[in-house]
C-alpha cells in the first residue's frame, strides 16, 4: 500500500496537494493515525499515514505549521490527508506552504468521506498485501524445499531465491565471511541481512543486495530461510549420509589402499558418488603449529561450501586437525587452485594443500604426498611426485601413472632429447664430463638441456632427492613399457 494508491482510488476522491519530495509518493502505508494532537510524534510510527481535521490547529502563523510538518517529518510519516469541513473549509495555506517546504505528501479530503472509509479502505489493501506476501514467501520456501529434497545444491537454492527477489543474496559466516552467494545487484540500492536459524555455535546471516525499496523481505523470506539454514547445515555437517559413511569409508580404503582391492575401491568410489574413472582433485586442509580447532573447521566449511558451487561431487572426511576433500571436475571448469583460494585470506596461519590425478590407481598415492606437505602455513600446489611417493607405490599402475606425468613436460617439443639428457645425466650422478661424452654435446648444450629441464619440470636438479626421483620416475617409466 503506497501514498499514490489512495490518489488514484475514485472512490475516496482524495486530491493530491503537495507530492512531496521525489519518490515520497511511493512510501509505503504502515498504518492510518487520525489525531488531532499539536504534536502527535510520540504515538507515531514510520510510515504511519496521519490523519487530522486540524481542529487544534486553527492557526494562520506559519511557523506554527513549519514546526508540526517538520515534527511530522522526523518520524518520519507516509504521508498527511487533512479532512475538510470539521475545521476548515479549505486547505490552511501555512500547511500546504510547510508541506511544500519539507517535502511532506499533503492530500485533500472531501468533507463527503469519512476518516473510517479512508482506514477501512487502508487496512483492507495492508491486509491483502500482506496475505499476498505471506504466500509468496511460503511459495517460495516450498519450492526451495522441493529443491533441497530433490538433491539440488545450496547454490541452486540460492539461485532460485536470487531469480524471485531479484537481487543479490549471499550467507555470510559469524566473521562475514562470503560462503556462497547468487544473483546480481541490479534491481536497487538497497542492503538488510537476515538472520539463518541455527541450532549450532556459529552463526550465519543472508545478506541481500541490490532489493527494491518496495519489496518486503521478512514476509517473503522468513519462510525460505529455514530451508536456506536446513540446507546448509547439510552441506556443513559431517555426519549427513552423503558426507560422511560412504564418504569416510572411501577415503580410509583410500589412505590404507594397500590392504584393499582395487575392486573395492572402486565400488566404495561408486558409492560415495564417483564416477572411478574420471579425473580426480584433492584439498587436505590442517593446522599449521598452534591453530584453534574451531577456526580449522571453519575454513573447512568455506572450502566445501564453495567448492559445491563449482563441482559436480564433492565429499570430504574430517578427523582430528585435518580435513580431506575429494571433487571430480564439474560444469563450472574451474581449477581447484583458484576455487579454494579465496577461502584462507584471513586465515594465512592455516594449511592446505592442493592436488590431482587422472585416475583412480594414483589417487592413494596423491593423497599420501598431499597429506606430508600438510604443515607449511599456507596454500599450495603439491608436487606431482616425491621420493617417499615412489618408493610406496612400488609396484603398482598408480606409480606408473605418476612417474608419467612427472615426465611428461619433457615431451612436449616431440622429442626425446631431453628426456634421454635427464637419463644419461642422472646415471652419471650429475659428472657433466662424463654426460657430454656419452651424448656426444658441448658442455654449453649440456647446460642449456638442464635448465630448460629444470624449468618444464619446474624441479631444482642440484637437489639429490630431485634427482633420485627423476631418476627412479625414469625407471618405473621404462619398467612399464
Amino acid at each position: 500500500m503506497r501514498v499514490a494508491d489512495l490518489v488514484a482510488d475514485a472512490a475516496l476522491n482524495i486530491r493530491l496537494a503537495v507530492p512531496g519530495s521525489p519518490g515520497r509518493l511511493a512510501r509505503p502505508i504502515a498504518w492510518c493515525a487520525p489525531t488531532e494532537h499539536m504534536d502527535p510524534t510520540p504515538f507515531l510510527t514510520v510510515n504511519a499515514l496521519l490523519l487530522t481535521n486540524g481542529m487544534g490547529l486553527n492557526v494562520k502563523d506559519y511557523r506554527i505549521w513549519d514546526a508540526y510538518v517538520e515534527r511530522l517529518m522526523s518520524v518520519p510519516v507516509s504521508g498527511l490527508v487533512f479532512g475538510l469541513g470539521a475545521a476548515h473549509r479549505e486547505l490552511p495555506p501555512g500547511l500546504v506552504k510547510a508541506c511544500e517546504a519539507h517535502g511532506l505528501p499533503l492530500l485533500e479530503l472531501p468533507p463527503e468521506v469519512p476518516f473510517v472509509q479512508v482506514m477501512r479502505h487502508v487496512d483492507q489493501l495492508i491486509a491483502a498485501e500482506r496475505y499476498a506476501e505471506l504466500r509468496a514467501g511460503w511459495d517460495l520456501a516450498d519450492e526451495c524445499t522441493r529443491l533441497a529434497a530433490g538433491g539440488h545444491s545450496l547454490a541452486q537454492v540460492l539461485e532460485r531465491v536470487a531469480t524471485t527477489i531479484r537481487a543479490r543474496v549471499a550467507v555470510l559466516d559469524h566473521n562475514g565471511f562470503e560462503l556462497m552467494s547468487a544473483g546480481t545487484a541490479g534491481g536497487g540500492t538497497a542492503r538488510t541481512t537476515l538472520s539463518l536459524p541455527s541450532g549450532g555455535i556459529l552463526r550465519f546471516r543472508l545478506a541481500i543486495e541490490g532489493i527494491k525499496s518496495s519489496l518486503v523481505l521478512q514476509p517473503l523470506l522468513g519462510p525460505v530461510a529455514a530451508v536456506i539454514a536446513m540446507q546448509l547445515s547439510y552441506t556443513l555437517g559431517s555426519r549427513s549420509p552423503l558426507h560422511s559413511r560412504e564418504a569416510a569409508r572411501f577415503i580410509e580404503a583410500l589412505y590404507e589402499a594397500r590392504g584393499t582391492p582395487a575392486p573395492a575401491l572402486r565400488r566404495y568410489a561408486a558409492e560415495a558418488g564417483f564416477e572411478p574413472d574420471a579425473e580426480w582433485g584433492a584439498v587436505l586442509i590442517g593446522g599449521a603449529g598452534d591453530v584453534a580447532p574451531a577456526k580449522l573447521r571453519t575454513i573447512a566449511w568455506r572450502v566445501r561450501v564453495g567448492l559445491q558451487a563449482e563441482f559436480g561431487t564433492v565429499r570430504f572426511m574430517e578427523e582430528a586437525g585435518l580435513t580431506t576433500v575429494l571433487v571430480q571436475r564439474g560444469e563450472a571448469g574451474m581449477e581447484l587452485m583458484e576455487a579454494v583460494q579465496k577461502s584462507f585470506q584471513d586465515a594465512p596461519e592455516l594449511s592446505a594443500v592442493v592436488s590431482g590425478c587422472g585416475n583412480l590407481d594414483e589417487l592413494p598415492l596423491v593423497l599420501q604426498l598431499a597429506r606430508r606437505r600438510v604443515g607449511e602455513p599456507g596454500l599450495h600446489q603439491a608436487p606431482v611426485a616425491d621420493l617417499a611417493g615412489v618408493v610406496e607405490g612400488l609396484p603398482g599402475a598408480g606409480l606408473v601413472a605418476m612417474s608419467r606425468r612427472l615426465l611428461a613436460p619433457l615431451m612436449s617439443d616431440g622429442g626425446t632429447a631431453l628426456r634421454e639428457t635427464l637419463e644419461v645425466y642422472l646415471r652419471y650422478s650429475g659428472n657433466t664430463r662424463g654426460t657430454c661424452r656419452e651424448l656426444f654435446i658441448h658442455r654449453n648444450t649440456l647446460t642449456y638441456r638442464l635448465r630448460k629441464i629444470e624449468e618444464l619440470l619446474r624441479v631444482d636438479l642440484d637437489d639429490g632427492e630431485v634427482r633420485a626421483t627423476c631418476l627412479l620416475a625414469l625407471r618405473i617409466v621404462a619398467a612399464g613399457t
